[in-house]
This record gives C-alpha cells, structure tokens and sequence, in this order.
C-alpha cells in the first residue's frame, strides 16, 4: 500500500507540473486553442483596439507605454473601449452579473464557468504574472476578491508579436454571483516591454458525447455484465441453474 500511494503522490506531481500551477481557486496554464489576437473578443483588458469586440460590451483600452515596465490595470464596461491611467480603479465602470451571463450564452457557453485567455506581447522574451482578480464591488469591503491568481508567475512569450494568445486563467464561475452584481478584473503585470497585452475572456464548453462514444461505453458496460454474470455462475451463485 505505501508502495502505492508513494507512486499515486509522483504521479501527481508529475502531471501537475507538466499541466498548470495551481494558486488559491485559480489556474493557469498554455492556451489549448490559441486564436489570433485580431479575434481575442471579448476582451477586457487590451493595449489594442479588440476587432470583433461585442457591440454591449466594453473594455479597457488602455494606452501601452513603452516607459512603463509594470501594470496593474482594470477592466471598464464603456463600450469601443475606454481609457484608465494605471492603476486607476476609481474611474472603471462595472459589468453587471446579467451581462457576464449573457456574454458567455452568447458564446455558446451556458455552464457560467469561463477563462480569461492572456496574450503576452513583450521585446524581452518573458513577463511575469503578479495577480489576476475578479472583483465584485456589491459584496462588503474586504470580501470583494471572489477569484484570485498571485505570482509572481513567469509567462515567457510563446508567440511573439501581434500573433496569438499564450496562457489561459481557468476557474472563474458565476453560478453565485447575483445577476445586479457589479464586477470588474484587475491585471496586474511586470516586465513589459513595447507590446501591448491583451487579457480575453474564453468559454469553457462542455463536450458531449457523439453517437458512437455513447454506443463504445454502452458496449463496455453490457461486457462488463456479462463477465460478472459468467464469474457468479462458475463459482456456485446462489442463481445458477442446475438440472434435476
């Protein structure tokens, strides 16, 4: 048994380092389906006009200085993308629960889970992470972190340029946020260099089945069945029959 559990703890060491870093009740990790950056929408965060971007929803297009090696920036709901000076979230207008909802229904994503996908553009080969925060401003003072990531988090730049995403944050759940709830992200980075970093949100869809996986399991099962069936026979169950 020790033998086991001593194999099952490499196991999962190993599959954790390989897959995602795992801080507080968020996770990040490579992005699986990088998109280009001209389709990173909806965004939230961006040092970029976001093309596509939904015609309800704003962002913050805030202004990439190649001065500044550090931000720490707010999402703003002012729709074609509005501007805050760093650090600035007096001024950053809220995304109701309601809107959140019906942005991720209008990707397809009915489940309320989503992740927030991290385009990193940077002259120096790698930034570093130093938190990402969903805030809700209706909860009391010192409650109002409902998702939290803290670095500081390396994420060297696996596709230079105005190219694609590199990282998605997974975990963030709306199931108990209150459709009048006021929300916005804050992103905090270091590092940055020429660029300009876009931070979007991406649904997590649930895939079902296809008409033969679903036959392929019920195939096992009924196998499973019958095996025990013929194991119960040979050992003298109870229910075998016999002939008088």
């Amino acid at each position: 048994m020790r033998k086991i559990l001593l194999a099952l703890t490499a196991l999962t060491a190993l599959t954790g380092a390989a897959n995602a870093d795992v801080v507080n009740n968020l996770t990040i990790s490579a992005l699986p389906n990088p998109v280009p950056q001209s389709s990173s929408n909806p965004c939230i965060i961006c040092g970029t006009n976001a093309a596509g971007q939904p015609g309800n929803f704003g962002y913050n297009n805030f202004t990439s200085n190649g001065n500044l090696t550090s931000y720490d920036m707010f999402s703003t709901n002012i729709i074609g993308g509005g501007v805050l000076a760093n650090g600035d979230q007096v001024d950053a207008v809220p995304y109701s629960g309601t809107l959140l909802r019906t942005i991720l229904q209008s990707l397809g994503d009915n489940s309320l889970k989503f992740g927030v996908a991290i385009d990193i553009n940077t002259a120096q080969n790698q930034e570093t992470l130093q938190t990402f925060q969903l805030i809700d401003l209706s909860l009391p003072a010192g409650q109002r972190v409902i998702f939290d990531i803290n670095g500081p988090i390396a994420l060297p730049d696996t596709a230079n340029g105005n190219g694609k995403g590199d990282y998605l944050i997974s975990g963030f759940d709306l199931s108990n946020v209150n459709p009048g709830d006021n929300l916005i992200f804050r992103a905090s980075w270091s590092g940055a260099s020429d660029g300009a970093e876009s931070f979007y949100i991406v649904p997590i869809l649930t895939a079902v089945p296809e008409v033969s996986t679903w036959a392929m399991m019920i195939l096992g099962f009924l196998g499973v069945g019958t095996l025990a069936m013929r194991k119960n026979r040979g050992a003298g169950h109870p229910f075998r029959f016999t002939s008088t």
